[in-house]
């Protein structure tokens, strides 16, 4: 049941009128059956009658964790709340292990020359959906819980609505205890304006945005040695413009609607391609999964307490465990892992070297130091993005297709290309004389016009993220803005939307 569906449209409009019609006494109860039916409708949907058991092994989940929680809770001695915890988290690591990335382990294992025949099958495992998210979630108020944070034994319905929540059950945002459990929600009309903006904001990033960019590029990431290097970056920027609004945009739904429900849920992204370095970026994207990794991974290895070269290893490690959340790939490994490498970088060239990475006053530095920051993320796309194609019969790993847009940033050049043909003693005067001028001939990504549009609309949402405020002075006239927008907006994507709709990036994860 996507946000961008019609499918959606029709249940939350359903559960809002029900939901502000019922006792206030009732509403709790209302959600957590409205968000069950939400994440049932996905396993139906995707496997038939067979798809239910993607709830029954979430609601077990939850149901386990929340007997330890109270467990936790309940222990008088320190030693036995720190068994609890450990159990608890162990249990729940293996849980994701199996079932996210069983497979991946096993090729591995493979790789490293074990005999496939050794080695068990994973093939009947079910990967269930949004299992790395409600496992983060999940981990962090059992930790709370130790810690202490949460003052009161958690309820079961306080529990479950807070694992179950719709709005961010999907693809986050990773929610804290103090995010949530002590919300009194109400509406008022400047909720509902809020709700209103952020839903209509958020289909326009998704569905004219995101899904349009994502055709222009997938042909580039099928088949990279036939673009040029141009092509390639530009595929790596446009990649880096589709997750943003597809991200972004399923986050500002997400809000959208728990605003509308009375709640507010944490935001996401603020203006992360304005950064000046990658630790500023990193404060700006996908920041609940950022905070997440400080907390949980980062400090407990001994953050910045430690040795400076500790304090390396400890960055490296936790982006790198970051890739490895968002997928059961080497390539995500790579990804998370390159990242830990710049932020550590970074942090040595001003800690030790006293070079200071972010220009304070010059504009035209701020500038370029901020291109240069939105090409590192690119290039980083390029890693995140790349996945198995099947060319004729043959499946091309997603290590490889990394490797070929990595490296055709540089050699995709038709000139740089006979270079390459020539060193291998090849006689390139026959081969341009059989096959003339365009021997190396490759192609360009369409329609840049229509991409250079996309990046300004881009620009814009991030300046609305950027300075939030700019836009208070027209807010008076939201009662005649709002519904002038949603008409306008709703004329484009009607077409465009379906009982289906474009699966959200994040979904897989």
């Amino acid at each position: 049941m996507l946000f961008n569906s019609v499918l959606y449209l029709l249940f939350f409009g359903l559960l809002y009128l029900l939901y502000w019609t019922i006792p206030a006494s009732r509403r709790v109860t209302l959600l957590i059956m409205g968000s069950m039916l939400f994440y049932a409708v996905w396993g139906l949907t995707g496997e038939g009658w067979v798809g239910i058991r993607w709830t029954l092994h979430f609601l077990a989940a939850i149901g386990f964790s929340h007997f330890m929680n109270r467990a936790i809770y309940d222990a008088t001695e320190q030693q036995t709340k720190k068994r609890l915890l450990s159990f608890t988290v162990v249990v729940l690591l293996i849980n994701l292990a199996v079932f996210k990335y069983a497979a991946f382990f096993l090729g591995f294992l493979i790789d490293l020359g074990v005999p496939a025949e050794a080695l068990p099958d994973a093939k009947g495992l079910f990967l269930p959906l949004a299992i790395s998210f409600y496992t983060f979630q999940i981990i962090a108020f059992t930790v709370d819980v130790y810690r202490g944070t949460i003052k009161d034994r958690p309820t079961a319905s306080s529990y479950f609505l807070f694992i179950l929540f719709f709005p961010q059950l999907i693809a986050g945002p990773i929610m804290r205890s103090t995010d949530f459990l002590d919300q009194k929600p109400f509406l008022n009309s400047r909720r509902m304006y809020d709700g209103g903006w952020l839903i209509v904001g958020g289909l326009i990033k998704k569905v004219l945005l995101a899904d349009p960019m994502g055709n222009y590029v997938a042909p580039v990431f099928g088949n990279p040695t036939a673009y040029t290097s141009w092509s390639i970056l530009l595929a790596g920027m446009s990649f880096s413009l589709q997750v943003y609004c597809d991200f972004s945009g399923y986050t500002d739904m997400a809000r959208g609607s728990a605003l509308l429900l009375g709640y507010s849920i944490p935001e996401n992204f603020k203006a992360p391609f304005f950064s000046l370095s990658a630790r500023e970026l990193w404060q700006r994207w996908h920041i609940t999964l950022t905070t997440w990794l400080r907390d949980y991974i980062y400090i407990p290895l001994g953050g910045n307490r430690v040795s400076v070269v500790r304090n390396y290893f400890n960055q490296f490690l936790t982006f790198a465990l970051g890739g490895l959340w968002h997928g059961a790939d080497y390539t995500y490994i790579f990804w998370g892992g390159m990242w830990g490498i710049l932020l550590a970088v970074e942090r040595f060239v001003e800690q030790v070297l006293g070079i200071k990475t972010v220009p304070e006053k010059n504009v035209p530095m701020k500038l370029l130091k901020g291109l240069f920051m939105f090409v590192l993320f690119a290039i980083g796309a390029l890693m995140f993005r790349s996945q198995p194609v099947m060319m004729g019969e043959t499946l091309i790993s997603s290590t490889r297709i990394m490797g070929q847009m990595l490296g055709g940033l540089f050699i995709n050049w038709p000139d740089r290309l006979m270079d390459v043909y020539a060193s291998t003693g090849a006689d390139t005067s026959a081969l341009s004389a059989v096959f003339g001028s365009q021997v190396f001939a490759l192609s360009e990504i369409p329609q840049p016009d229509t991409i250079a549009g996309m990046f300004v609309a881009l620009i814009f949402f991030h300046f609305v993220q950027y300075k939030p405020g700019f836009f208070e002075r027209w807010r008076r006239f939201d009662p005649y803005l709002l519904p002038l927008a949603g008409a306008i907006t709703g004329g484009f994507l009607l077409p465009a939307l379906s009982q289906s709709g474009h699966q959200f990036i994040y979904f897989v994860f």
